[in-house]
């Protein structure tokens, strides 16, 4: 059995830690959280030992791997330590926020030579894994551009995130989008130019951006334009709003991810959301097929499909597009 640890457990460690319990090749060994009041209930719910620092759960532990689910600027400790004892490890996007720090971890995980998963669950999406199938049988020709709109409610960054002023909607929300145009394209983006809003989350005590629009350009000289926002009303019917168009020189396709096909109408109006629905009491959403993914990666000894690379190239762009913002200026990626 593949001994697995998580560090976080907030919505996301819960999510990974009930998937590895389905898996039959994998067990929770032991969890990570440096809330107590959270720590403890997930001991008594997981049944497993619990740390408050991720470093006493490595040195006590015998690991195989690990999950780092922590907030998006908190993953250079966990990645860092779990490089030097050895431990495969899946990462939640973004690889990190910070350059720098992202190639400082991607240098230890190849020198550890263990296996790392950066989390960009939309390559398990249904929806994008057709899209993926469809692209690769030249169904569409060549990409020429892609459009993508990805916003969530304001109900994440004031209720559901406690860490959202050391975030942004480009941090939280654009390493999904950006991923999918690197991951069709197959080209890496050389510039970008971005502007971002900052009105609503300010007036209300949250000092980051409400909205952020970005056209990147890549080295085959196609455009994408990427836009963000977290400040849509709760009466959405969707937490998020996903719009995805890819426009080929011989076709297109379009992904909707607000529109799950059922809809329900009783005391208010919502799109119910099917994608992920348990079947047979089995888990089938993206970041569960993900992370099942991960565990044959470490018993089938293969490559992640989402590996350092793709985290290190996505933290670049996403960087960049930050720089543009703060700066007004063109920035290479």
């Amino acid at each position: 059995m593949i001994k697995f640890g998580i560090v976080g457990m907030g919505i996301r460690g819960s999510l990974f830690a009930d998937t590895i319990r389905q898996n039959p090749y994998a067990e929770l060994a032991a969890v990570s959280d440096a809330f107590e009041e959270t720590l403890e209930r997930n001991k008594r719910k997981y049944g497993v030992p619990g740390y408050l620092r991720v470093e006493d759960m490595i040195e006590r532990e015998k690991l195989d791997a690990i999950v780092i689910a922590t907030p998006d600027f908190l993953h250079r400790e966990p990645v860092m330590l779990a490089a030097r004892k050895g431990i495969h490890m899946m990462v939640e996007k973004p690889f990190s926020t910070i350059v720098e720090e992202a190639e400082e971890m991607a240098e230890a995980v190849k020198a550890a030579q263990v296996k790392c998963l950066v989390a960009f669950e939309n390559r398990w999406n249904a929806p994008f894994a057709a899209v993926k199938e469809a692209v690769e049988q030249g169904q569409i020709g060549k990409i020429v551009t892609v459009n993508s709109r990805l916003n969530d409610t304001i109900y994440v960054p004031t209720q559901m995130l406690k860490w959202s002023k050391n975030s942004t909607p480009g941090w939280f929300l654009f390493p999904h989008a950006t991923d999918i145009a690197l991951w069709l394209k197959g080209v890496k983006p050389t510039r970008v130019y971005a502007v971002g809003t900052k009105k609503k989350l300010v007036s209300m005590g949250i000092d980051t951006y409400d909205a952020i629009q970005a056209v990147v350009t890549f080295e085959d000289d196609t455009h994408a334009t990427f836009t963000t926002s977290w400040i849509l009303p709760e009466s959405m019917p969707l937490i998020y709003d996903f719009k995805y168009e890819i426009i080929g020189e011989h076709g297109a396709l379009y992904v909707d991810l607000s529109d799950q096909m059922v809809r329900k109408a009783t005391s208010d109006y919502r799109h119910m959301h099917t994608l992920g629905t348990p079947i047979n009491g089995q888990f089938t959403s993206a970041p569960s097929f993900m992370l099942h993914s991960f565990i044959d990666n470490i018993r089938l000894d293969t490559e992640p499909d989402s590996g350092v690379d793709a985290g290190l190239l996505n933290t670049r762009l996403v960087h960049a597009i930050h720089r543009s913002v703060e700066t007004g200026t063109i920035q290479s990626v």
